[in-house]
């Protein structure tokens, strides 16, 4: 009986960060279907209108679904926490970055973006730490090593994809806009220094929390999903 109402008491802890969850979800995903229709409006009343930003937002709410798509093929659960994260950074970035254009509104709003990127893809680093042995994962140097590396690797080849992707697609994902020469230049590496910044705070964190629980990294562990059976009362 002591068992059952454990479980019971743990699944009730997290009720809320579920239902959190859900509504980040799908908040996000009105705002991209809002802006969607918006932007079908637009094209069927200017004809000359480019298809692009359809393109975008049509790829913003697949991107949306991937948690989803993940763990209906491949049988794997994210922690809440992750996907969370996941749906604030694709609001920022896309909704209001993209969609809404505050990169181009507020000059300092691309910076937000990429320090936000450093922060998740620090704690996306955990889920590899996690996997790697339970020795390494208790170790505070290895854990901030790992996960400051994990962000600015990821964050540079981001920036590499931008950079090919304008010049083969004539996008403006760098949003250096009418930029040349050195200003260009200073835009892409304030951006990485952003970048590395979020990193560090993210790698810092992880430490701090691996030092106090040497068992932190389990927050992190991807687990299968399996079919659900009938639970009975032990009493």
């Amino acid at each position: 009986m002591k068992s059952f109402l454990e479980r019971r008491q743990k699944e009730r802890n997290f009720d809320a960060f579920n239902v959190i969850n859900i509504m980040l979800f799908v908040g996000v995903l009105v705002a991209f279907i809002i802006s969607t229709v918006f932007c079908i409006v637009d094209i069927v009343e200017n004809v000359t209108t480019s298809y692009m930003p359809l393109l975008q937002r049509i790829l913003a709410i697949f991107i949306l679904f991937i948690p989803y798509l993940l763990r209906w093929i491949f049988k794997i659960q994210f922690p809440l926490s992750a996907t969370s994260l996941f749906y604030i950074f694709l609001f920022l970035s896309i909704y209001l970055g993209t969609f809404v254009n505050l990169y181009n509104i507020v000059w300092w709003w691309d910076l937000v973006v990429h320090f936000a990127s450093g922060l998740l893809l620090g704690f996306l680093g955990m889920f590899f730490v996690n996997h790697l042995g339970k020795k390494s994962s208790g170790s505070v140097m290895y854990v901030f090593i790992f996960v400051f590396a994990f962000s600015t690797a990821f964050a540079g080849l981001w920036e590499i994809y931008e950079f090919i992707a304008d010049i083969i697609f004539d996008m403006d994902m760098q949003h250096a806009g009418e930029l040349v020469g050195q200003s260009a230049l200073f835009d892409t590496m304030f951006d990485m220094i952003a970048g590395v910044v979020g990193a560090i705070v993210a790698a810092l964190c992880c430490a701090i929390l691996t030092y106090k629980d040497k068992n932190f990294a389990l927050q992190f562990k991807v687990t299968r999903i399996k079919k659900q059976k009938i639970s009975q009362i032990e009493e």
